[in-house]
């Protein structure tokens, strides 16, 4: 190869590299001059976020010939993999798309085409909804909870196998979602008029809410809803769906029929008033273990965002393409009233519920609609938490080994990893709100002791964690004030592995406070109430020269 397009080539893959945000993609040299490993995350459909392991092979007489891309990452596209038999042939692609041949071989490939306009074409290929053939039109590919489990497999395996070539993977770029304060959406039957905590699937479910208006610059509002979505299985459809009609229609059969929808697949459609529906992808599937989400509509957007658990903060979930409810995009809606429907459908395995958390007042919107997003001083903390220090949790931990619980599990709190509580977080709040609890609530509890009661132990077959039922200043005996106000508070101890989330804490409190009748909810639950409350001391882990953790004199 001429130097000219040697260094050509180098300039390029330097493109690709520093333009990650748009392409997602990572090119690495070999030992082989004219091949790179890449490893590139889709942002849409069913591979969103997934890493996918390939090589680049760049020919003798590039850029008059386009280079060969062998994708060793099985996508169950059949124009991805369709050549997967010349794995091991350098002359030959893996996938079957027109800009990989020249045009003298009847492709589109250009010499003044570039390695950034190849992985751009590779990344919408894998995005689509619609799948391009070799014969024939392009087939609409509807992802299942199923097929999604068996990608996730392919795709874990594969990277494994070639971990080699990428040790360390580049960090995601995310979209980190702004709070907002937010009314609850309130979820019925559609022949009923009873709010539901709790939404069951058990053949073709739907749940409605209020009604909203959209478009309403006078009168702005925002609406809400946290789910947790731990209980589904491959069997369940579930979709989220904003439209005028109450509970009906939900793909958008009728004419008049206005909706965006969302669903845990990631497969999302739109349809205004007199058009044919439109199905497309649209972010992150949202079949993740554990998963919490947070549905939010104000008079402008339609959003979904998901808990990450590693930072505590909301991420949305996908981009720009439905959130926003203008007149350009769904018409003009002012004065009519809007529905959100749930629509869980269960096809196959077992019926079960997920439930409606509470939203704590708040919702999750894309930062980037509305200007540049809302951030907290640096004075103040990013969340206000209490933690324990390493003697307390030793003998915590020896009470819980006096009840037998959770001996085996894998994750226990320690020394390296103390057991913390949090009492307010910058996520679940307006700004202001946030700032004004921190200034008025908690800076006055600078160098005081707070003291709390350990007064149960809650687990199950995955979690061991401690009720307490009032955090206090010692000094002056106030309570400390948490948000949300509750008299429970769980300190998560103990969980089976790796696999269960700290927040799963939450969903087995919830069980040990259930209303008793709902026997069949308990099975396997365990609720010790201690003789005499535990009374420990505890350090403030977020608010500078704050309190010391030291046993009290008469415990």
């Amino acid at each position: 190869m001429a130097l000219r397009d040697l260094l050509r080539v180098h300039k390029e893959i330097e493109d690709v590299n520093a333009d990650f945000h748009s392409l997602r993609t990572v090119l690495r040299n070999t030992r082989n001059k004219s091949k790179w490993n890449f490893v590139m995350f889709p942002n849409d459909g069913a591979l969103s976020h997934l890493p996918l392991i390939g090589e680049l092979i760049i020919p003798e007489d590039y850029p008059n010939c386009p280079p060969v891309l062998h994708l060793f990452t099985r996508t169950l596209r059949y124009n991805v993999d369709v050549y997967r038999s010349h794995l091991t042939n350098d002359n030959h692609s893996t996938m079957c798309f027109d800009i990989l041949s020249s045009k003298s071989r009847g492709g589109t490939w250009e010499n003044d085409y570039t390695i950034s306009c190849l992985f751009a074409s590779l990344m919408q290929a894998l995005v689509t909804q619609r799948v391009p053939q070799t014969y024939g039109p392009d087939k609409p590919e509807f992802v299942t909870m199923d097929k999604l489990n068996e990608i996730k497999k392919t795709v874990h395996d594969t990277y494994r196998s070639h971990k080699n070539r990428f040790p360390h993977l580049p960090t995601i770029p995310m979209i980190h979602a702004v709070s907002v304060a937010a009314k609850p959406f309130i979820f019925t039957r559609l022949d009923s008029e009873t709010p539901l905590d709790s939404l069951h699937f058990q053949a073709d479910d739907k749940y409605v809410s209020q009604p909203i208006y959209l478009q309403d610059l006078q009168n702005e509002q925002s609406w809400s809803t946290a789910l947790d979505l731990r209980n589904l299985h491959p069997g369940v459809v579930f979709s989220v769906i904003l439209s005028n009609k109450r509970g009906v229609d939900v793909v958008g059969k009728k004419n008049d029929t206005i909706l965006i929808r969302n669903g845990v697949t990631g497969t999302a459609a739109k349809k205004r008033a007199n058009e044919p529906i439109s199905w497309f992808y649209h972010g992150k599937p949202l079949n993740d273990q554990n998963l919490s989400v947070c549905v939010t509509v104000t008079s402008d957007q339609f959003v979904i965002s998901y808990k990450d658990d590693d930072t505590n903060t909301f991420i949305v979930h996908g981009d720009t393409p439905i959130s926003k409810l203008g007149k350009a995009q769904i018409g003009d809606v002012a004065g009519m009233p809007f529905y959100l429907t749930i629509l869980l459908k269960r096809k196959t395995g077992a019926e079960g519920f997920i439930n409606v958390l509470d939203q704590k007042q708040v919702g999750f919107i894309h930062a980037n609609q509305i200007g540049t997003p809302m951030t907290i001083p640096s004075k103040y903390p990013t969340s206000v938490s209490l933690t324990l220090e390493n003697e307390q949790t030793a003998r915590l931990q020896g009470v819980i080994d006096f009840y037998g619980l959770g001996l085996d599990f894998q994750v226990q709190k320690n020394v390296l990893s103390p057991a913390k509580h949090t009492l307010i977080s910058s996520t679940e709040f307006p700004k202001e709100k946030y700032m004004n609890a921190i200034d008025e609530m908690y800076t006055p509890l600078r160098d005081k002791v707070v003291e709390m009661n350990v007064t149960a132990i809650i687990a199950d077959k995955d979690c061991v964690a401690l009720l307490t039922d009032t955090h206090r200043c010692l000094e002056d005996q106030a309570e400390l004030p948490s948000f949300p106000e509750r008299r429970l508070s769980t300190w998560m101890m103990r969980l089976r592995n790796n696999t269960v989330m700290p927040n799963y804490v939450d969903e087995l409190l919830r069980r040990v406070s259930e209303d008793p009748q709902k026997d069949w909810i308990h099975v396997g639950d365990v609720h010790i109430k201690l003789p005499q409350p535990i009374k420990v001391l505890l350090v403030e882990g977020n608010l500078p020269k704050l309190l010391r953790l030291e046993e009290s004199p008469s415990h």
